[in-house]
């Protein structure tokens, strides 16, 4: 299948969930999305009780434990049979024991000899994606696996969380593939940027991100090959460098701490990006405002890191 299919598939499995997400907005989460949510800030990480990663539990534990935020666990129980009644449900007291369970064991991986400042643990009545956008709301970022399998049918599955609900949060998402493998070289963030358009939200993010965990950061923009002559394209390159520098500038200055490494690339840039993900510890992304709210298509370079990338990605909305 070529990436073209790949990505109008992908944003069929993304309108198709939202026939019921936003009913579910509207009914199920009339406040909060996740009960017992409020304005204070905190981690939240979606469990999959088939196969929950915990991979992305040590993320959003590490993540909560650095920024000194809650940490929020939640497996989501979703209506069965296009009934939102639990009296029509049997056997949901079965399924939210199981969802119990799972939260159980997260909370176990979560804990440790460091564990976050405060641990909450939800069953939620719904659809995962509904209930995670919602929360994004109020989340300094929600945190899902990928669970390793092929990630081109986990993207298009119909019971995917991970398309959806990057295409529609209000807070980054990060997807972390199972398990994470170890990175060679000294840890640092990567963040790719357009820079033509650059998205001052995901660079502001790498930024914090490299700075809260004491790690270096890479500012890596690419650019396609152009058809151009010799001297033309050392003009071209020179001015993507001179805007790259501009773009993480002021970033640089409120974050003196964290050491920027600057490369512009020739070449594809989800083959470049991929294969920057092979030494990084996660890739940041901004997700475009022609996007915002729409649930139509995430942009073929975060399609392609989600489907490829070796390193959590985190991908942040506009503004």
């Amino acid at each position: 299948m070529d990436e073209a299919a790949v990505n109008d598939e992908a944003e069929a499995a993304v309108n198709n969930e939202s026939m019921d997400e936003g009913a579910a907005d509207e009914t199920a989460m009339g406040g909060p999305a996740i009960d017992g949510v409020t304005a204070e800030r905190e981690v939240i990480v979606g469990l999959d009780p088939r196969y929950p990663s915990r991979a992305a539990v040590s993320w959003a534990a590490e993540e909560a434990r650095l920024r000194r935020l809650p940490l929020r666990l939640v497996v989501a129980v979703p209506w069965l049979g296009g009934t939102r009644h639990r009296d029509d449900e049997p056997q949901r007291p079965s399924l939210r024991a199981q969802a119990t369970q799972v939260l159980e064991s997260a909370a176990g991986w979560a804990g440790g000899d460091n564990p976050p400042p405060e641990l909450i643990m939800e069953v939620y009545d719904g659809s995962p994606v509904a209930g995670l956008t919602a929360g994004s709301r109020h989340a300094q970022s929600v945190v899902v696996g990928s669970h390793g399998l092929n990630r081109l049918k986990e993207l298009l599955s119909a019971g995917s969380v991970v398309a959806p609900l990057t295409a529609r949060a209000r807070c980054p998402v990060v997807v972390v593939r199972e398990p994470l493998s170890a990175r060679a070289g000294p840890p640092h963030l990567v963040v790719g940027v357009d820079a033509d358009s650059p998205s001052t939200a995901a660079i502001g993010f790498a930024f914090a991100e490299a700075a809260v965990r004491g790690v270096a950061l890479s500012a890596v923009s690419v650019r396609e090959p152009p058809l151009l002559p010799f001297t033309h394209r050392e003009r071209a390159r020179e001015r993507q460098r001179g805007l790259l520098a501009e773009a993480v500038a002021g970033w640089s200055g409120r974050h003196p701490g964290v050491a920027v490494a600057q490369e512009v690339l020739v070449g594809d840039p989800v083959e470049e990006l991929v294969g920057a993900s092979s030494t990084a510890l996660a890739v940041v992304v901004g997700r475009s405002h022609r996007h915002l709210g729409t649930g139509i298509g995430l942009g073929r370079v975060v399609h392609g890191l989600l489907h490829r990338a070796s390193c959590p990605v985190i991908v942040v909305p506009p503004p």
